[in-house]
């Protein structure tokens, strides 16, 4: 009777040691990653970088693979996603305060075709470039595969994204203050209005001008605006040509979107002062119907897209009236 549970131990012992040896899953790999900014909006033509997937707590590194984009309206292989267009990517740093000239600027880049899009292997975040311009408007499903080291899962239909037309610019608004010559005692001016029109989708061109009540422009070229000495300009902005002045406008070609591309020591609004002798205040505004109140609009714009644009700063409540 010994030998014989001496036998059943063996056999236990035996069922132990070989069930030791059975594999083991590495690490943990969800069934349910998804995309934390599911559905996504990406405005055509602008460059949007979207949110990284959320890994649901898999073990890192996962590594992610695109497997197909599809249009949702039929189903079929997107292929105007995945069609190949002409932009620029940066070949060597570049920085807007020192590559200042086209010459430099073409020295850090160059063209390539590429589709409108990349895919971030190891965040499985997309950057949309502005070629998806080129891509119809609609709505866009995809497929992506993770793997780590427990494995690879498939995830059909993990998220969506819709490129739609959204504004080629962003307008912030103006405001406007009055300042008595030679002093800083100043007050508020009514808002001016400001208008963003893009003229054509050709061209790196945007047209500044600032008009009064009447719609009548100011000429630049008579410095009848000027810089205000410790705030940013228009020029400020302008980082690889010089202005264009003209009668009525202040005209920057551009060559990188958004435009400004930097900032100035007041983000990106851009200040001017119209002197006493050019800009009459109505009645009731200042003070005093004294010529002694400079007019002094603030404004701020960004362009998204390339094309030619004018923006116009319509300020209420002065006349030009030079004396």
């Amino acid at each position: 009777m010994k030998s014989f549970y001496q036998y059943i131990a063996l056999v236990l012992v035996a069922g132990i040691a070989i069930g030791s040896c059975s594999k083991v899953s590495q690490g943990y790999l969800s069934a349910q990653i998804r995309y934390p900014d599911n559905p996504m909006q990406i405005p055509r033509g602008i460059v949007t970088q979207t949110s990284p997937v959320d890994a649901d707590g898999s073990s890192a590194p996962v590594v992610y693979e695109l497997v197909d984009i599809r249009d949702s309206a039929t189903g079929k292989h997107a292929d105007a996603v995945f069609a190949n267009h002409q932009r620029y990517v940066f070949i060597s740093q570049f920085d807007p305060a020192i590559d200042s000239t086209v010459a430099l600027l073409n020295s850090t880049r160059k063209l390539i075709d590429s589709p409108c899009f990349d895919f971030n292997v190891h965040t499985g975040a997309f950057t949309f470039y502005n070629t998806t311009d080129s891509v119809p408007a609609g709505t866009y499903v995809y497929d992506i595969k993770a793997t780590n080291e427990n494995g690879t899962k498939f995830y059909k239909n993990v998220a969506t994204f819709t490129l739609f037309d959204g504004l080629p610019y962003e307008n912030d608004g103006a405001a406007s203050a009055w300042f008595t010559d030679g002093t800083t005692a100043n007050g508020t001016l009514p808002t001016p209005n400001m208008t963003v029109d893009r003229l054509s989708t050709n061209g790196d061109r945007v047209i500044l001008k600032i008009v009064d009540k009447n719609g009548t422009p100011f000429n630049p070229s008579k410095n009848e605006y000027i810089p205000r000495g410790d705030r940013s300009s228009f020029q400020t902005f302008a980082r690889f040509h010089p202005l264009t002045v003209t009668d009525t406008a202040l005209i920057c070609d551009f060559e990188l979107t958004p435009f400004p591309i930097i900032q100035g020591a007041q983000g990106y609004t851009i200040y001017y002062r119209i002197p006493s002798n050019i800009g009459h205040i109505d009645a009731g505004l200042a003070p005093t119907n004294d010529r002694i109140y400079s007019v002094n609009p603030r404004f701020t714009f960004r362009l998204w897209q390339d094309g030619t644009y004018l923006v116009t700063i319509h300020v209420p409540g002065v006349t030009r009236d030079p004396i």
